[in-house]
């Protein structure tokens, strides 16, 4: 649980350093808009932990 904390808070830090709304950071992860939102309101109980570390390394520009 914490580690999904986690990796939704550093996506949430960097849509919001970056500018993006829900829509862009959804494009941008390739996550679902109910997802991103999830993301963004720090509810991610749910998410998986290899698809919230796909989001961030997709906004990171890692490989995936």
């Amino acid at each position: 649980m914490a580690q999904a904390q986690t990796l939704a808070g550093w996506i949430a830090l960097m849509a919001e350093d970056r500018g993006l709304d829900e829509h862009a950071l959804a494009a941008a992860t390739a996550l679902d808009i109910e997802e991103v939102r999830a993301i963004l309101s720090g509810v991610v109980i749910m998410m998986p932990l290899p698809a919230l570390d796909r989001a961030l390394r997709r906004l990171e520009g890692r490989p995936h």
